[in-house]
């Protein structure tokens, strides 16, 4: 190269220094002097890209001006994969992350309209044939909704994308409720119209599953990892990197973007995690619903604010609760092998979790309508074996309870309950004395012999 053209190639490195310099360091000049001018008509003819290049497209036709103003002003979500040269061509692979819209609409008939931006599902309703993006969130969804499922009968497939089995996909999720959903959806909620004051409880469960899944890289239980990320206004941050704090930062990325997150998750987590424990989840979920629960029975009158989605009174978070006990039930019976200790122990305490949240409800104790322990447990004298059948199936991880389920004994005695329930209740306490005598190796507890009815001897009919 000759002096001449070295010192041109050199300013003009400089020149494109210096625009790039300025270009980062100030407040985009050239979206500025566009709007400089409120008379200019025409828009401004060079395009800064999202590598800070800038542009110049008078010379081309209207329509490749706008299509170039499009992908800069809103650049495809695309990330290079790989390249590679094969013989005499260069070849890039990228992947692109491209948003779609997918809604379920009520209709008038008692059917829903779901209608997919992607437009490949022309019509509405059943008019058109439903797109890969209705098959892919319908199908999340019932895993979601469906309390029954045995995963030993294949569900029945309609023409329009959705299990049979699921019913009416909008009127599923009206009495399901999207916020209980959200969670099992890895979801946010936007905007959920938190009357009931649990915006704070969807942004908490979103921390605490982006900690789940850090507490795996380190072997580590999610209760003991770094409790100061417990906070919820993690959420909605700017600046996703904090300085100096590697864990902060990626638990920020996880919650700003979820196809990390679903990315972090596929490499990280592994069946034993707490982020991939069916069982802690629907522990989780049962924690969900009883809030709402609770909030209603507060102050009922609230609820006439969320008319698409069925009040969370007595009868729905009934239906959740046996919902979940039925999958636990399922988990139980419905396995290719028998279920390891640890998931024993996890069924055992999501069990008895959901027993003592139960118990202690019992409010209101003249009102049927609004009192969970009555629904579930002491309304009437039936054949009623509410969680103790399945305790009964795990007698070794549900004796590590066993002092526990004494206390909650005692409370249902105190309650009043039937008499088919209390005397069930009474023989199982018998049979894990025995299994805890016989696991630790014929040892005793002081009071074992003692008559294990006391002053619950027989129980009090609740009039």
């Amino acid at each position: 190269m000759s002096p001449t053209s070295q010192s041109a190639f050199h300013t003009g490195l400089q020149s494109y220094d210096c625009l790039d310099s300025t270009l980062q360091d100030s407040s985009s000049d050239l979206d500025s002097c566009s709007d400089e001018s409120e008379d200019e008509d025409e828009l401004s003819m060079v395009i800064q890209s999202p590598t800070k290049l800038a542009y110049d497209i008078h010379r081309l036709p209207q329509k490749e001006q706008d299509a170039v103003r499009d992908v800069f002003g809103e650049p495809p979500a695309i990330a290079l994969q790989q390249c590679r040269l094969i013989d005499n061509t260069y070849a890039f692979q990228m992947t692109e992350l491209v948003t779609q819209s997918v809604r379920i609409r009520a209709n008038g008939d008692g059917s829903s309209c779901m209608t997919c931006s992607c437009g490949r599902n022309e019509g509405e309703g059943d008019a058109g044939e439903p797109c890969s993006h209705l098959f892919w969130l319908l199908d999340r969804l019932t895993k979601q909704m469906l309390y029954d499922y045995d995963a030993r009968t294949p569900l029945t497939m309609t023409p329009a994308g959705f299990a049979e089995e699921l019913g009416d996909p909008f009127t599923a999720i009206a009495e399901h409720h999207l916020d209980v959903l959200s969670s099992g959806l890895h979801c946010q909620v936007i905007d959920p119209e938190s009357i009931y004051g649990d915006e704070g409880d969807l942004a908490s469960h979103r921390v605490q599953e982006s900690r789940e899944l850090l507490a795996a890289v380190y072997g580590m239980s999610p209760d003991d990892f770094r409790p100061d990320l417990c906070e919820q206004r993690l959420l909605g941050k700017k600046k996703v990197v904090k300085r100096n704090d590697l864990d902060c930062t990626v638990l920020r990325m996880l919650l700003d973007n979820p196809h990390f997150f679903r990315y972090f998750q596929s490499a990280v987590s592994r069946p034993q995690d707490a982020v991939s424990d069916a069982l802690r989840k629907l522990s989780q979920r049962v924690d969900r619903v009883l809030r709402r629960f609770d909030a209603y029975a507060a102050d009922a009158a609230c609820a006439e604010r969320r008319s698409a989605e069925t009040l969370p009174d007595v009868s729905w978070a009934a239906k959740h609760i046996n919902g979940c006990i039925k999958l636990i039930r399922n988990c139980i019976f419905t396995r290719n092998r028998p279920l390891q200790p640890s998931e024993e122990d996890a069924a055992a305490r999501t069990l008895v979790h959901i027993l003592s949240a139960v118990v202690s409800r019992n409010h209101d104790v003249f009102r049927t309508e609004r009192n969970l322990y009555l629904r579930l447990i002491g309304d009437a004298d039936r054949d009623a074996d509410f969680v103790l059948a399945e305790l009964g199936l795990i007698p070794e991880a549900a004796s590590q309870h066993l002092h526990t389920l004494e206390a909650i004994f005692e409370d249902i005695g105190s309650h009043g309950a039937p008499v088919g329930y209390f005397e069930k209740f009474k023989a199982l306490l018998g049979r894990l004395r025995g299994t805890r005598r016989r696991s630790s190796g014929g040892l005793k507890r002081q009071g074992d012999d003692e008559d294990d009815g006391g002053a619950f001897r027989e129980s009090k009919r609740m009039k």
